[in-house]
């Protein structure tokens, strides 16, 4: 996936919320990590405490926590997902076992797995500039 050049960072967060948003049918769980965000919106800080509460996470500091694989199918806990990942640096969303969607460096690297004719290829490019990678 590529945004837009003269995307600015907000507008990046809202298409990866949007993709995640769109996805949320095909994965069924979600890992992120929770840096201290020094700059962010409070629906983000506030995202980040009640992930950092879900049994599992491994708090490593108040600055740092990693959840563990989180069920998607509770509301609070995607909503939160979707709100903490495009500031995290490292968050997938998971189907089957697999990685459905990887984001990287704070929602800079942005990988979604696709199958050729699959169901979930076609949500994504129907919405999303694909490239396809060999």
């Amino acid at each position: 996936m590529e945004f837009p050049h003269d995307a600015t960072e907000d507008e990046q967060r809202d298409q990866v919320r949007a993709l995640l948003r769109l996805l949320r049918p095909y994965g069924y769980e979600f890992q992120t990590d929770l840096p201290a965000y020094v700059v962010s919106p409070p629906a983000v800080v506030d995202a980040r405490a009640i992930l950092r509460s879900v049994k599992g996470t491994k708090v490593e500091s108040e600055a740092y926590a990693l959840t563990s694989l989180v069920d998607a199918a509770d509301d609070r806990l995607w909503e939160s997902f979707v709100q903490v990942a495009p500031y995290a640096f490292s968050a997938e969303l998971w189907q089957d076992s697999r990685y459905l969607v990887s984001l990287a460096d704070e929602c800079q690297s942005v990988v979604v797995y696709l199958v050729p004719d699959s169901d979930v290829h076609a949500a994504v490019a129907d919405r999303f500039d694909v490239r396809r990678l060999d």
